[in-house]
Order: C-alpha cells, then structure tokens, then sequence
C-alpha cells in the first residue's frame, strides 16, 4: 500500500485572474479579529450556532466580512460591513437531487458510529466544527472539520472508517525546503495559504497470464487512471492495465 502526499498551496496575489473578476481579497480571520460591531452582527446573526468560517475581503474598495454556520440544520453565510450592518443573508437549500458529488451538512451524531469514530481519532481532543455526508461512485463519504492550535483540519472516510483523505493548513514555513522555493518562485511575496493534503491509494501488483498487472485503487473502490482520468469502464480498465501499466513495469522504475 502507499499513500501520496498533495500539498495544494493557494497564492492570493497569484489568483490575479479571479481576484480581479470578482473584485476581492480573501483572508480567513477569527472571530476575535474582526471590528467589535462586525463581532456583535456574527453573534447575533448565529444565534448562538457554532461559526464556522469568517472571511475578510475588499470589494469596491471596501471591507467586508462573510460567516458561515449552521443554523436549523441549514448552512447560512452572512455578509457584514465594517460597520455591522449585514449586507446579505444566504441559506444553502438542501435539494432532494441525486447528483453524485452534492454534499450535505449533517450533525456529527449522524455519522455513523465507525465513520465518527475514525474522525474523531483523527481530531483528537478538538471539536470537530462540522459534519458532512456525499456520495461519490456510489459511496457515501463522511467529512468533518475541526482546528488544532487555530489550524484548520480536514478529513474523510467511509462508513466504515476507511480513511480517504486528510487536509491541514500549514503555515509555508513549516512546508518542506523544496517546496518553499517552489512558492517564492510561482509566487513571489504574495500571501499563500497552504494545504497540507494526504490521499489513501493502495496500490496492487501480480502477474496474470505471465504479464505484470498493477491496479491503483482508493478506498472508494475506484480504480486510478495514471495517464487521464479515471477508469469507469472495465474494457478499458482491462486494456489499460494489460497495456500501459505493462509498458511502465518494461520502461520505467517504480517509486
């Protein structure tokens, strides 16, 4: 088996082509960071429902500030003026759809017991501040959310608690020398937000027919296509292992 390691970094400055058709500058603050009347329209607005996430970012020149909770079984995020006066007010609604990658907010107690408890182990001591259920390739995923030491975490499992994913806010400095020269490089002095991303794939090796075969697969059951996207179809699945994987095991080495 082996697991692969993503970092995903997010350069503010470097996202010129979004920033300048939208018009703002995102930075995620705590509530104790923001303006005493912005503080006081959070709290107000979230009736006490746990804050997930608040935004600071500049729109027409101006600040504003955007929170996200759970209020009713309902995601609601809220817009406020440095002020306190709430610009806009926006519920997710949840549609009854079947769309393969929608996700749902669900409570924590609505994981089921081995999917909350692989997330729990995974949180440790913190709370986890969110819960969420999706479907993907017929599976259903659990997430949760929590922050250590004001870090944001993320993870996902199966219902079975086959761990899928793992997600940490890391600051650049604590990202490896390589990939520090890799952000000054691509992204100068901007300011970056860095993910910390580890994906489970278990990778399977036998010889068939007298032919080396090699399957990557996540703990969804999907197979991992190394050249494009991934295998939906057997056939292929069959033609690409027989073929590609075997020319890869004659022309190159393994990692």
């Amino acid at each position: 088996m082996r697991s692969w390691m993503m970092v995903t970094v997010i350069g503010v400055g470097a996202l010129c082509l979004a920033a300048v058709s939208r018009g703002d500058d995102e930075e995620r603050v705590t509530l104790d960071q923001v303006p005493a009347t912005v503080k006081a329209a959070i709290l107000k607005a979230a009736a006490g429902a746990e804050i997930r996430e608040i935004e600071r970012e500049t729109e027409d020149g101006k600040t504003v500030y955007e929170a996200e909770f759970v209020l009713g079984g309902k995601e609601i995020e809220v817009k406020i003026a440095a002020d306190g006066s709430v610009l806009s007010r926006e519920a997710e609604d949840d549609d009854d759809g079947d769309d393969e990658d929608e996700e749902e907010t669900i409570a924590v107690d609505k994981i089921p017991g081995p999917a909350r408890k692989a997330l729990q182990r995974l949180a440790g001591d913190a709370k986890i501040v969110k819960a969420g259920r999706e479907k993907e390739d017929g599976v259903l995923i659990y997430e949760a959310e929590w922050a250590v030491n004001g870090a944001a975490h993320e993870a996902a499992v199966t219902a079975d608690g086959a761990l899928i994913e793992t997600e940490e806010v890391i600051s650049a400095e604590k990202a490896p020398a390589a990939v520090q020269a890799a952000i000054a490089k691509h992204f100068g002095t901007a300011k970056v937000v860095v993910e910390k991303k580890m994906i489970v794939v278990y990778e399977v090796e036998a010889k068939v027919g007298g032919k080396e075969k090699e399957l990557l697969i996540f703990p969804t059951g999907r197979l991992h296509d190394e050249h494009g996207d991934h295998d939906d179809d057997d056939d292929d699945d069959d033609s690409h292992e027989h073929g590609d994987h075997e020319n890869e095991h004659e022309g190159h080495d393994h990692d």
